[in-house]
């Protein structure tokens, strides 16, 4: 716990509750080289103020949060109470965006690690790469950064002049991101150096468990996710793959083969049934409903892919009409609709599923084509529905 005063109000909205206050002698760490500020509370009297934002201001800190109860008067001394393990959680996720970054930068000398977003439950690096980064990529850097995680580093931090901090050997920073004259330079010893203003860890056996989460880009601007602590959901992930390759029928190291193989059977499928709808001709039956031609067909079990073809083209060769398509699944747990709307047919059916809770169906569409699943696959269902909403 810590003491801080208040100095002004920067910002109010006394109907919401919601304040920004400017304080003085804070303990509360501001946001910083992608690390979000402290969250906690302010105390005083019959006051609490919950900080959610904390950033730092020209004279001094500027919170920002939620007035609980009380009322705010600047001048007033405020008992701080910071949010010690959420700022543990980032200390972490930054300390251990340190290590990966350095070994990234290391193992792909043309990779430059742009900026970061320090989370509490995942954080984010952004960096440029001119080639393909893959999981092999991150696999092995991952696997550098738990070792120097297991040799429990020391980190250290010190406040030098900024001039100074350039003049380092081996110190990495974004120079000309940075304003202040003094500057915090994190090292990792025998590791790392490199110019930062976000809270970190006191030795690398503290982050725990890094593990990449995922990754997505194109050259040359990549965005890698990460966490730490991740021997839980690395546990998770190797049941995952225990479990599918016991399913599959493989050993593990199998199952990217495996997954890619069945990938371009359901490619090919996926062709084959292309063609075929092109050839299919659906069974209409025909009816009149609300004074407008209704085509409908049942067919059981038959994939909505292989006949949306021949639905749209029927109601293309027959403008002034409806046409319905029903496709029950097995075991009476319904299935799937195809409902479209004729060029001459004056009625907009966007609401059509929306007014017609006695369907139960659930989709969407536009106008004119409507397409999803219902629990009632019975035509003469269906044609009351239509008669009703033309009716209103």
């Amino acid at each position: 716990m810590g003491t801080s005063q208040l100095t002004r109000i920067l910002a109010a909205n006394d109907k919401k509750k919601t304040f920004t206050l400017l304080i003085s002698g804070s303990e509360f760490r501001p946001s910083g080289g992608g690390q979000p500020g402290d969250r906690g509370e302010l105390r005083a009297d019959d006051l609490l103020f919950k900080v959610l934002e904390s950033d730092k201001h020209p004279e001094g800190l500027a919170v920002a949060g939620t007035l609980v109860k009380g009322r705010l008067e600047p001048g007033m001394n405020l008992e701080e109470v910071v949010d010690l393990d959420l700022r543990a959680v980032y200390s972490r996720m930054h300390t251990g965006e340190h290590i990966i970054s350095k070994v990234l930068e290391a193992n792909l000398p043309s990779l430059r690690i742009e900026k970061v977003a320090v989370g509490e439950a995942e954080s984010l690096i952004y960096l440029t790469y001119p080639g393909e980064l893959g999981w092999e990529d991150l696999f092995a850097a991952e696997d550098r950064a738990n070792e120097i995680v297991s040799l429990d580093l020391p980190v250290e931090i010190a406040n030098v002049g900024r001039a100074e901090g350039e003049r380092l050997p081996g110190v990495r920073g974004k120079w000309e991101r940075i304003a202040d004259e003094t500057i915090r330079v994190v090292t990792i010893q025998g590791f790392d150096a490199i110019a930062c203003s976000g809270s970190h860890v006191g030795s690398t056996g503290e982050v725990g468990d890094i593990l990449v989460t995922g990754y997505k880009g194109s050259p040359p601007n990549w965005e890698i996710r990460y966490i730490t602590r991740g021997s839980a959901l690395r546990n998770e992930y190797s049941r995952v793959a225990r479990r599918l390759a016991r399913s599959v029928g493989c050993p593990a190291d199998r199952l990217e083969s495996v997954l890619s193989s069945l990938r371009e059977e359901n490619a090919a499928l996926g062709k084959t049934l292309e063609r075929a709808s092109q050839l299919v001709a659906v069974p209409w039956e025909s009816s009149n409903v609300g004074g407008l031609p209704l085509f409908f067909s049942v067919l059981p079990g038959v994939p909505r892919e292989l006949v949306t073809v021949a639905s749209r083209r029927w109601s293309d060769d027959n403008p002034d009409a409806l046409v319905l398509l029903l496709m029950p699944e097995a075991e009476g747990k319904g299935g799937y609709f195809l409902f479209y709307r004729g060029k001459e047919v004056d009625r907009d059916f966007s609401s059509f599923l929306r007014e017609s809770p006695s369907l139960a169906a659930k989709g969407g569409g536009r106008s004119d084509w409507l397409n999803g699943a219902s629990p009632c696959m019975r035509p003469e269902e269906w044609r009351e529905a239509i008669a009703r909403f033309l009716s209103t």
